[in-house]
């Protein structure tokens, strides 16, 4: 009778508690659809300039796994605010044309998280700023102590001020990869491996403490062609000799003010508050402020389209534009990363779906899972069979980020686009030495020679690894001829330019990996034209956010402004580069433990 009554007991407790945290949650969205709704709405007068702020991350896709993954971004103050590639450069674009934008002004420094804010992706942002400076409407920019990141958007500008004890870098490009393999015999956590390919360096990341020759030597190549584009790129906006521009970087690096100035890589020397005045010259002056007339791009970017965007229909018919950014996972994944059933899906919908005449897929990633990456191309296959198929690469479409590339009809890449990598291979950890060195060891029984050949407790035998071996020299294979066959090429053709190697887009090119140099736009121009659209024609991004999901976003956006970061102090941009480090090593989860990834993440600085 006690344990009955204690039940009873429980399940009201348990009844009362849940009622109470939805009456409490219920209360919290109105309270918060009460500040979305009673929002002003956004006023852009005649005469505003256009406020680029570039303290936020530019992602490719701007879409959510769940509501309740992007409760936990949008809540989230560590994470720093992001809009996406294609709302960035329409933005731009429709201010362009919009006569109450008087000009453009540019300040902060970009974020980069979960490979975004990529070369790639700044240079479609720099053409879009090039379009707008073309309509006869100027562009400022205020740099203070920019990284060649936002240099580069800053030299688009019509007028680059430099404050007078700011620093211009631009002293070429660095990548300083993290080597875990003496940390890990430090711990006794033991490491084994199989590979394919002789620049197939990833591996080195979890069993030495440096670079083999193979990867300095690749790096040293990529590096070079990745800067050679960059210069020419700021070369051509400040109307400089590359090569001239070439050897200040290489002789000089780190630009004061003064020498800034004498050397042609800023206009203007000021503090902000002549750069106000300029500003007040060129747009109205606003009596309410008391400044120049203005509108933040973040706000100007949602005026008057949120909920249109979110519960108005689309023309028909439609070209879907499926976004792949992060690692390549298997499973599901998340908002930082690919799940190949989650990406496999959505390709599928977009396949199945009639009014939809036509897919580009559009790849960020360093590759990932084996398994995962054959998962998403088997749809990339499918879909290719019934409409047409376009990949455009972001800023990373490289070892699995290929293998889902390379049988679409048309690749597109910037010249900065880090690609290729084709090659494999299988990481095996075990824990005995750090397990023993606490007491703790292992026994047990088997049926087969094989049969406890995926345990941790103990190193692998040379049998076994040699099983590993096969299986990762089976998939390089198999990696081979779907490349061949996508691309046209014989796999001896291939088999040069694999290897692990990896490329940058505008040497892509000439190997024959993809078809043209461009960016998302004109990949979904292609597609158009594939799918003889015309100009009749709607776009659908995808993963496509449930009604649900919109809803909330817009409820929780409504309570809280999306504000670019004011400040990237030090620690917060250590703590930032451990989460993303520790994401990078979350994504290894292939089943069998094969990898098709980038040799090492490229923090480029």
């Amino acid at each position: 009778m006690k344990k009955f009554v204690f039940s009873v007991f429980k399940f009201f407790a348990a009844m009362v508690l849940a009622t109470g945290l939805f009456v409490g949650f219920v209360l919290l969205l109105l309270v918060v659809a009460g500040s979305f709704f009673s929002e002003e709405e956004v006023l852009v007068k005649d005469g505003s300039a256009l406020v680029l702020d570039l303290s936020f991350n530019i992602a490719d896709s701007p879409s959510v796994v769940s509501p309740f993954a992007w409760i936990e971004d949008a809540l989230d103050d560590g994470r720093p605010p992001q809009l996406n590639l294609k709302k960035v450069v329409d933005t731009l674009d429709r201010a362009a044309g919009d006569e109450r934008i008087s000009s453009l002004f540019i300040k902060g420094q970009l974020i980069s998280e979960n490979y975004g804010s990529s070369f790639s992706a700044l240079r479609e942002v720099g053409e879009a700023i090039e379009r707008f400076r073309d309509a006869g409407k100027p562009v400022v920019a205020y740099v203070v102590n920019p990284s060649l990141r936002d240099y580069y958007l800053a030299s688009k500008a019509d007028t680059v001020v430099q404050n007078p004890f700011g620093l211009v870098i631009l002293k070429g490009l660095a990548a300083n990869p993290v080597f875990i393999g003496n940390a890990l015999k430090k711990y006794g956590i033991g490491v084994q491996v199989s590979r394919v390919g002789e620049f197939k360096s990833a591996v080195e990341t979890f069993t030495s403490d440096r670079m083999s020759p193979e990867s300095v030597l690749q790096m040293e190549v990529l590096l070079d062609s990745l800067w050679d584009s960059i210069l020419l790129d700021i070369a051509e906006n400040r109307q400089l000799d590359p090569e001239q521009l070439r050897h200040f970087s290489d002789t000089i690096g780190i630009f004061p003010a003064s020498r800034a100035l004498e050397s042609g890589l800023v206009d203007e020397i000021g503090y902000f508050d002549e750069v106000l005045t300029k500003l007040t010259d060129i747009s109205d002056y606003d009596d309410d402020i008391e400044s120049f007339t203005q509108v933040r791009f973040f706000d100007y970017a949602a005026e008057a389209n949120d909920w249109l965007e979110a519960f108005g229909g689309l023309s028909q018919p439609k070209i879907a534009v499926v976004y792949a950014e992060g690692a390549i996972v298997d499973g599901e994944g998340d908002s930082q990363k690919v799940g190949g059933d989650r990406i496999a899906r959505e390709l599928r919908k977009a396949r199945l779906d009639e009014e939809v005449k036509a897919i580009v897929l559009r790849v960020n990633s360093p590759g990932g899972s084996a398994q995962a990456a054959e998962v998403i191309e088997r749809e990339v296959a499918l879909a290719g069979a019934e409409k047409p198929v376009v990949v455009s690469m972001g800023g990373y479409a490289a070892s699995g980020g290929y293998w889902i590339s390379a049988g679409a009809e048309t690749i597109f890449a910037e010249e900065t686009t880090i690609t290729g990598s084709i090659g494999v291979f299988g990481l095996l950890p075990n824990i005995k030495e750090i397990a023993n060195d606490h007491g703790v060891t292992f026994d047990g029984v088997k049926t087969s020679p094989y049969a406890d050949i995926l345990t941790l407790s103990r190193p692998k035998t040379p049998s076994e690894l040699a099983k590993f071996q096969d299986l990762a020299e089976w998939v390089y294979i198999e990696f081979i001829e779907k490349v061949a066959e996508g691309r046209n090429l014989a796999p001896e053709e291939v088999e040069k330019i694999a290897g692990g190697r990896v490329w940058t887009g505008i040497d892509a090119l000439e190997v024959g990996l993809v078809d043209q140099i461009g960016g998302l736009d004109n990949a979904i121009n292609e597609a158009a034209a594939l799918a003889g659209l015309g100009d009749d024609w709607s776009l659908l991004e995808m993963p496509e956010e449930s009604e649900r999901n919109k809803l909330f976003r817009m409820i929780i956006e409504g309570g809280r402004k999306k504000e670019p970061l004011t400040s990237q102090d030090p620690i917060t941009g250590i703590m930032r580069m451990m989460r993303e480090e520790w994401t990078s090593l979350s994504a290894f989860n292939d089943p069998q433990g094969i990898y098709a990834r980038l040799p090492l993440d490229l923090f480029l600085n």
